[in-house]
């Protein structure tokens, strides 16, 4: 199984979820890959440091993460694709069609409802501690769903 978050910049949401997921999933030995990138992402931007310091508490080792640019390829060769936004998940499939039906809103995956997860990027440190617990149970949840199939 292959798992691909999207957001905005590919350099908080997308990478929370990501590294997350995947520090979760080699625990559990799961076989999921997960990877993550943005619509706009910019590897000039850098990571803010809360989001390594988040992760890093979390106990994942691989902090230093450089925005990756969505591409098709990506899409293609990932089965599942989740989305931050409702605009993400609408751009993604304007994008790149064949997506749709591999498409879906994290929340909304998650079976948390189709609500957005909010970007933090810019705000004090407590809006990223708030996302990051909603993308915590969201990815604990997607991985339990992901361990049914």
């Amino acid at each position: 199984m292959k798992l691909l978050f999207v957001c905005t910049g590919n350099t908080c949401r997308s990478v929370l979820a990501h590294r997350y997921a995947a520090r979760l999933a080699a625990e559990e030995k799961l076989k999921v890959h997960v990877s993550s990138a943005g619509l706009a992402a910019n590897k000039d931007i850098p990571q803010p440091q809360i989001v390594a310091d988040l992760l890093a508490k979390e106990g994942v080792k691989d902090l230093k993460n450089i925005p990756v640019m969505l591409t098709g390829k990506m899409i293609k060769g990932n089965d599942v694709v989740l989305a931050m936004t409702a605009a993400h998940k609408e751009e993604i499939i304007a994008r790149y069609p064949r997506a749709a039906k591999k498409t879906y809103l994290l929340a909304d995956y998650a079976g948390f409802g189709k609500d957005d997860i909010p970007d933090p990027y810019g705000l004090p440190d407590v809006f990223y501690f708030t996302i990051f617990r909603t993308i915590k149970a969201a990815v604990k949840a997607v991985l339990k769903k992901l361990k049914k199939k």
